[in-house]
Protein backbone atom coordinates (compact mmCIF):
# COMPACT_ATOMS: atom_id res chain seq x y z
CA UNK A 1 0.00 0.00 0.00
CA UNK A 2 1.29 3.54 -0.83
CA UNK A 3 0.97 6.36 1.29
CA UNK A 4 0.80 10.06 0.29
CA UNK A 5 1.74 11.34 4.20
CA UNK A 6 3.04 15.23 4.11
CA UNK A 7 3.58 16.49 7.53
CA UNK A 8 1.63 19.87 8.09
CA UNK A 9 1.71 22.43 10.45
CA UNK A 10 -0.14 22.84 13.73
CA UNK A 11 -1.25 26.03 15.22
CA UNK A 12 1.91 26.43 17.18
CA UNK A 13 3.82 25.93 14.07
CA UNK A 14 2.10 28.71 12.53
CA UNK A 15 2.41 31.45 15.61
CA UNK A 16 5.94 30.42 15.64
CA UNK A 17 6.38 31.53 12.04
CA UNK A 18 4.26 35.21 13.23
CA UNK A 19 6.61 35.44 15.86
CA UNK A 20 9.79 35.15 13.92
CA UNK A 21 7.98 37.51 11.57
CA UNK A 22 7.65 40.18 13.92
CA UNK A 23 10.60 39.58 16.43
CA UNK A 24 12.50 36.74 15.16
CA UNK A 25 15.08 36.47 17.79
CA UNK A 26 12.51 34.75 19.96
CA UNK A 27 10.73 33.08 16.92
CA UNK A 28 14.26 31.28 16.52
CA UNK A 29 14.01 30.39 20.03
CA UNK A 30 10.92 28.46 19.90
CA UNK A 31 11.84 27.29 16.52
CA UNK A 32 15.13 25.45 18.05
CA UNK A 33 12.89 24.41 20.77
CA UNK A 34 10.09 22.90 18.62
CA UNK A 35 12.50 21.29 16.45
CA UNK A 36 14.78 19.65 19.23
CA UNK A 37 12.07 17.85 21.26
CA UNK A 38 10.06 16.48 18.15
CA UNK A 39 12.76 15.79 15.27
CA UNK A 40 12.78 12.49 16.80
CA UNK A 41 9.33 11.23 15.45
CA UNK A 42 9.59 10.38 11.33
CA UNK A 43 6.45 12.19 11.18
CA UNK A 44 7.55 15.49 11.99
CA UNK A 45 10.80 15.69 10.84
CA UNK A 46 9.50 17.02 6.91
CA UNK A 47 7.33 19.86 8.67
CA UNK A 48 10.40 20.72 11.04
CA UNK A 49 12.54 21.21 8.20
CA UNK A 50 10.29 23.44 6.42
CA UNK A 51 9.94 25.52 9.79
CA UNK A 52 13.73 25.84 9.53
CA UNK A 53 13.44 26.88 6.51
CA UNK A 54 10.42 29.40 6.09
CA UNK A 55 12.08 31.16 9.41
CA UNK A 56 15.34 31.39 7.49
CA UNK A 57 13.65 33.31 4.67
CA UNK A 58 11.41 35.57 7.49
CA UNK A 59 14.79 36.53 9.12
CA UNK A 60 16.53 37.50 5.84
CA UNK A 61 13.42 39.52 4.73
CA UNK A 62 13.06 41.31 8.27
CA UNK A 63 16.81 42.23 8.00
CA UNK A 64 16.85 43.24 4.56
CA UNK A 65 14.33 45.70 5.78
CA UNK A 66 16.35 46.81 8.51
CA UNK A 67 19.13 47.33 6.26
CA UNK A 68 16.89 49.54 3.55
CA UNK A 69 15.67 51.94 6.60
CA UNK A 70 18.89 52.76 8.11
CA UNK A 71 19.70 54.82 4.96
CA UNK A 72 18.81 58.45 5.23
CA UNK A 73 19.76 58.78 1.24
CA UNK A 74 19.37 56.25 -1.28
CA UNK A 75 21.73 57.21 -4.00
CA UNK A 76 24.00 55.17 -6.31
CA UNK A 77 26.43 54.44 -3.77
CA UNK A 78 23.80 53.43 -1.58
CA UNK A 79 21.96 51.25 -3.93
CA UNK A 80 25.17 49.32 -4.95
CA UNK A 81 25.77 48.71 -1.33
CA UNK A 82 22.72 47.26 -0.67
CA UNK A 83 22.61 45.12 -3.56
CA UNK A 84 25.57 43.40 -1.64
CA UNK A 85 24.12 43.35 1.39
CA UNK A 86 21.20 41.62 -0.47
CA UNK A 87 23.36 39.10 -2.34
CA UNK A 88 25.70 38.35 0.07
CA UNK A 89 22.71 37.76 2.92
CA UNK A 90 20.95 35.84 0.34
CA UNK A 91 24.18 33.23 0.05
CA UNK A 92 23.82 33.46 3.81
CA UNK A 93 20.20 32.41 4.65
CA UNK A 94 18.64 31.74 1.07
CA UNK A 95 20.31 29.10 0.05
CA UNK A 96 20.12 26.93 3.49
CA UNK A 97 16.32 27.40 3.48
CA UNK A 98 15.97 26.00 -0.41
CA UNK A 99 17.97 23.21 1.44
CA UNK A 100 16.10 22.86 4.61
CA UNK A 101 12.55 22.62 1.78
CA UNK A 102 14.63 20.08 -0.06
CA UNK A 103 15.03 18.18 3.13
CA UNK A 104 11.55 18.43 4.20
CA UNK A 105 10.56 16.68 0.53
CA UNK A 106 13.22 14.08 1.00
CA UNK A 107 11.82 13.38 5.25
CA UNK A 108 8.42 13.49 4.18
CA UNK A 109 9.34 10.58 1.11
CA UNK A 110 11.45 8.45 3.03
CA UNK A 111 8.54 8.72 6.20
CA UNK A 112 6.07 7.11 3.62
CA UNK A 113 8.16 4.51 2.19
CA UNK A 114 8.48 3.70 6.04
CA UNK A 115 4.87 3.82 6.35
CA UNK A 116 4.22 1.09 3.17
CA UNK A 117 6.79 -1.34 4.63
CA UNK A 118 4.80 -1.03 8.10
CA UNK A 119 1.97 -1.95 6.28
CA UNK A 120 3.31 -4.68 3.95
CA UNK A 121 4.76 -6.51 7.45
CA UNK A 122 2.01 -5.90 10.16
CA UNK A 123 -1.01 -6.48 7.45
CA UNK A 124 -0.37 -8.76 4.96
CA UNK A 125 2.49 -10.60 6.22
CA UNK A 126 1.31 -10.93 9.56
CA UNK A 127 4.41 -9.93 11.33
CA UNK A 128 3.54 -8.12 15.36
CA UNK A 129 7.14 -8.72 16.74
CA UNK A 130 8.56 -4.75 17.03
CA UNK A 131 11.89 -6.69 17.19
CA UNK A 132 11.29 -8.57 13.77
CA UNK A 133 9.64 -5.31 12.33
CA UNK A 134 12.30 -3.21 13.42
CA UNK A 135 14.83 -5.79 11.67
CA UNK A 136 13.32 -6.11 8.71
CA UNK A 137 12.88 -1.86 7.87
CA UNK A 138 16.53 -1.10 8.97
CA UNK A 139 15.13 0.46 12.18
CA UNK A 140 15.99 0.43 16.22
CA UNK A 141 13.21 -0.70 18.10
CA UNK A 142 12.08 2.48 19.60
CA UNK A 143 11.62 4.45 16.68
CA UNK A 144 8.99 1.89 15.04
CA UNK A 145 7.21 2.13 18.14
CA UNK A 146 6.43 5.73 17.59
CA UNK A 147 5.89 5.28 13.71
CA UNK A 148 3.12 2.35 14.47
CA UNK A 149 1.18 4.41 17.28
CA UNK A 150 1.23 7.38 14.64
CA UNK A 151 -0.24 4.43 12.01
CA UNK A 152 -2.58 4.02 14.96
CA UNK A 153 -3.47 7.51 15.83
CA UNK A 154 -4.11 8.52 11.84
CA UNK A 155 -5.96 5.10 11.32
CA UNK A 156 -3.42 4.19 9.00
CA UNK A 157 -3.77 0.63 11.26
CA UNK A 158 -7.05 -0.66 13.04
CA UNK A 159 -6.53 -0.22 16.67
CA UNK A 160 -4.34 -1.50 18.68
CA UNK A 161 -1.67 -1.40 21.52
CA UNK A 162 2.27 -1.95 21.97
CA UNK A 163 2.68 -4.22 24.92
CA UNK A 164 5.98 -6.12 25.61
CA UNK A 165 6.78 -5.50 22.12
CA UNK A 166 3.95 -6.73 20.67
CA UNK A 167 2.10 -4.97 18.15
CA UNK A 168 -1.79 -6.19 19.36
CA UNK A 169 -4.30 -4.95 16.65
CA UNK A 170 -8.27 -5.06 16.91
CA UNK A 171 -10.24 -7.13 14.43
CA UNK A 172 -11.56 -5.52 11.25
CA UNK A 173 -14.31 -3.56 11.54
CA UNK A 174 -13.74 -1.75 15.40
CA UNK A 175 -13.48 1.34 14.01
CA UNK A 176 -16.68 1.12 12.86
CA UNK A 177 -18.03 -0.24 15.72
CA UNK A 178 -16.40 2.27 18.25
CA UNK A 179 -17.56 5.40 16.33
CA UNK A 180 -21.08 3.43 16.56
CA UNK A 181 -20.65 3.49 20.06
CA UNK A 182 -19.53 7.25 20.37
CA UNK A 183 -22.67 8.22 18.17
CA UNK A 184 -24.72 6.26 20.30
CA UNK A 185 -23.57 8.27 23.68
CA UNK A 186 -23.35 11.70 22.20
CA UNK A 187 -27.56 10.83 21.42
CA UNK A 188 -28.14 9.61 24.58
CA UNK A 189 -26.45 12.95 26.42
CA UNK A 190 -28.86 14.77 23.90
CA UNK A 191 -31.97 13.35 24.60
CA UNK A 192 -31.79 13.34 28.29
CA UNK A 193 -34.13 12.21 30.70
CA UNK A 194 -37.09 15.09 29.82
CA UNK A 195 -38.33 12.62 26.11
CA UNK A 196 -39.66 10.76 29.19
CA UNK A 197 -43.20 11.35 31.06
CA UNK A 198 -42.86 9.58 34.32
CA UNK A 199 -46.47 8.83 33.78
CA UNK A 200 -46.06 6.66 30.47
CA UNK A 201 -43.44 3.99 32.06
CA UNK A 202 -43.52 2.10 35.10
CA UNK A 203 -40.21 2.50 37.36
CA UNK A 204 -39.91 -0.99 38.66
CA UNK A 205 -40.67 -2.65 34.31
CA UNK A 206 -37.76 -0.38 33.58
CA UNK A 207 -35.33 -0.90 36.67
CA UNK A 208 -33.57 -4.39 35.77
CA UNK A 209 -33.05 -2.97 31.72
CA UNK A 210 -31.31 0.24 32.84
CA UNK A 211 -28.73 -1.56 34.90
CA UNK A 212 -27.99 -3.87 32.20
CA UNK A 213 -27.81 -0.71 29.68
CA UNK A 214 -25.48 0.80 32.23
CA UNK A 215 -23.41 -2.34 32.65
CA UNK A 216 -22.98 -2.30 28.64
CA UNK A 217 -22.47 1.17 28.66
CA UNK A 218 -19.62 0.94 31.24
CA UNK A 219 -18.11 -1.93 29.83
CA UNK A 220 -17.99 -0.21 26.28
CA UNK A 221 -16.31 2.82 28.24
CA UNK A 222 -13.74 1.02 29.97
CA UNK A 223 -12.45 -1.20 26.66
CA UNK A 224 -12.58 1.42 23.82
CA UNK A 225 -9.50 4.07 23.28
CA UNK A 226 -10.84 7.12 23.39
CA UNK A 227 -9.80 10.92 22.20
CA UNK A 228 -8.41 13.07 23.79
CA UNK A 229 -6.30 16.32 23.40
CA UNK A 230 -2.71 17.19 24.22
CA UNK A 231 -2.57 19.67 26.91
CA UNK A 232 0.50 20.98 25.53
CA UNK A 233 -0.31 21.58 21.90
CA UNK A 234 -3.70 20.54 21.13
CA UNK A 235 -2.77 17.82 19.16
CA UNK A 236 -6.17 14.85 19.31
CA UNK A 237 -4.68 11.22 20.41
CA UNK A 238 -6.32 8.02 21.02
CA UNK A 239 -5.57 6.93 24.24
CA UNK A 240 -6.20 3.11 26.13
CA UNK A 241 -7.81 3.16 29.43
CA UNK A 242 -5.27 2.76 32.00
CA UNK A 243 -1.91 3.30 29.48
CA UNK A 244 0.26 6.49 29.94
CA UNK A 245 0.87 7.86 26.29
CA UNK A 246 3.96 10.54 24.94
CA UNK A 247 1.87 13.36 22.29
CA UNK A 248 4.25 12.67 19.00
CA UNK A 249 3.89 16.18 18.52
CA UNK A 250 5.38 17.92 21.83
CA UNK A 251 6.56 14.79 24.04
CA UNK A 252 4.27 15.75 26.33
CA UNK A 253 2.71 12.52 28.72
CA UNK A 254 -1.31 11.97 28.76
CA UNK A 255 -2.98 9.46 30.23
CA UNK A 256 -6.73 8.54 31.52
Amino acid sequence: MNFEFKSKYKIFDRIILGITFTFFPLGWLMVLIRVLSTHVHHSCKGRNHRLLGWCLVYTYLILMAFVYLSYDDFGPAESSEFGEYVFYFGLAMILPALAFFVLGGAADRKFNSLLSQYYHLVMERGINEIDHIAYETGQSPYPVIRDLDFMINERMLPFGRIENSILELEPEGYHQQYETNVDYEEYEDDVGDDEYDEDEYDEDEYDDEDSDDEEEDTHTKSKGPRMMECPGCGARIFVVPNERKECEYCGNVISM
